[in-house]
């Protein structure tokens, strides 16, 4: 009978072992984020040039239609200069000061070839003034795209440093926290496309 027992004793006791688990607790996964900042300079391949066309009179029909005929003489000798329709913009004519009219609108020439800008201001007659002269840069998204990635490799060499220093290994991407890209314009009138990345990896 005691052998009986001793045997049960030893059946019940594997039986709750073997229901028991050993519960491990979890590594705390090592991450490492990082900050990456890049900067690509940009020539200004577009100028903007403002004119205003100005006329004045007693008859207020009058000088609508003397501020038509000017706008259209200047317009066609830009064009002739070099610049297509589609650069070419102008405003409706505004009339103003009741004592003695004034018609004036704007004209505004996108000029993409720099070396034709000095022959399209000297278009103009007396009752066209030369306004502004703004500089822009052309279609920048693949520029935009190039500074991203930039970032990004300065982010992976940064962590690739930090990790070595520590005796890890960079792993994959787990997060991009914060992408921002800036625009500047410098004295010389270049663009400088700046982008900030905050990015995390594993540790290994």
């Amino acid at each position: 009978m005691k052998k009986q027992l001793k045997i049960f004793a030893l059946l019940s006791l594997s039986l709750v072992l073997m229901s028991c688990t050993i519960n491990k607790p979890e590594e705390k996964q090592k991450t490492i984020t990082v900050c990456g900042t890049a900067s690509v300079t940009l020539p200004s391949d577009i100028q903007i040039i403002e004119f205003t066309v100005g006329t004045s009179g007693w008859s207020a029909k009058q000088i609508v239609a003397d501020n038509d005929t000017i706008t259209q003489r200047f317009i066609n000798a830009v064009k002739e200069v070099g610049v297509s329709d589609a650069d070419i913009q102008t405003t409706n004519c505004v009339i103003t000061n009741p004592n003695n009219y004034e018609a004036r609108r704007m004209v505004f020439v996108t000029v993409r070839n720099p070396g034709i800008v000095p022959a399209i201001i000297d278009c103009k007659t007396g009752l066209i003034k030369l306004k502004a002269i703004r500089f822009e840069t052309g279609d920048t998204q693949s520029e935009i795209r190039r500074v991203r990635s930039l970032a990004i490799q300065n982010a992976q060499d940064a962590a690739s440093l930090l990790a070595g220093a520590s005796g890890s290994k960079v792993g994959e991407v787990t997060g991009i926290e914060s992408d921002e890209i800036t625009e500047t314009k410098t004295d010389d009138h270049k663009l400088v496309l700046t982008s900030k990345v905050k990015v995390s990896y594993d540790l290994q």
